[in-house]
């Protein structure tokens, strides 16, 4: 009797403290498809409060997308049909198993959630704004320059269009963002992890590194 009463506690107790561990914010940083490739299906962000499961697929957070839920070790729609089976690998690193197709056969594709978290800083959005930031990659320059056309006047007529490649910082709760958009459009968003008036760390780059580092432009 003590044993079966034993088990039942630690069983309560590990659900809960499952369940704590999945609370939060989970942002998309990367799909693997099969043969060893790394896909990117745009923004998509899990809010998990308590078993329940939010969907986005747009930073604004402003439609769910669905409405899901934890029951065990899967994800399942509200009519508790199968979503997608998940593993904790640790507190900041979530993976879903989603059945699908790849060339027209059946696979299951990996996707892995990274905890949103809070970006270090001591700064304002309108205060990151005025500064300028680079990185080097591969002997390659990619400047940070916000709020500003970054297609001259030339190449908007050319492809006539009123707005070209701009680059704006966006926030969620207490994250902010790196948001690019094409032709009026937001095209994607990176998580800043810190930012200071000398640097800019980005993580969860999209098939990419989990962090890359900007330094201030002089």
């Amino acid at each position: 009797m003590r044993a079966g009463i034993l088990f039942i506690f630690l069983t309560i107790i590990f659900n809960s403290v499952n369940r704590q561990n999945l609370n939060g914010k989970w942002l998309l940083k990367e799909v693997d498809t099969g043969n060893n490739k790394k896909g990117y299906p745009g923004f998509q962000l899990l809010e998990i409060k308590d078993s329940i499961v939010k969907f986005y697929t747009d930073l604004s957070l402003e439609k769910t997308m669905m409405n899901l839920k934890v029951l065990d070790n899967q994800i399942v729609t509200t009519e508790k049909k199968k979503f997608a089976e998940y593993k904790v690998v640790n507190e900041k690193h979530l993976k879903l198993f989603i059945d699908g197709k790849s060339n027209d056969e059946d696979a299951v594709f990996e996707c892995d959630f990274y905890r949103l978290e809070p970006t270090i800083t001591t700064l304002k959005i309108e205060d990151i704004e005025k500064l300028n930031f680079v990185i080097v990659e591969n002997e390659r320059e990619t400047e940070f320059i916000f709020n500003k056309e970054l297609w001259d006047k030339e190449t908007l007529e050319l492809f006539k269009r009123k707005e070209g490649e701009k680059k704006i910082i966006e926030k969620i709760d207490s994250t902010f963002f790196v948001s690019m958009y094409y032709d009026g459009k937001r095209n994607g968003s990176i998580p800043i992890k810190e930012v200071t008036t000398e640097l800019l760390k980005l993580y969860a780059i999209p098939t990419g590194p989990m962090e890359m580092t900007a330094y201030r432009k002089k």
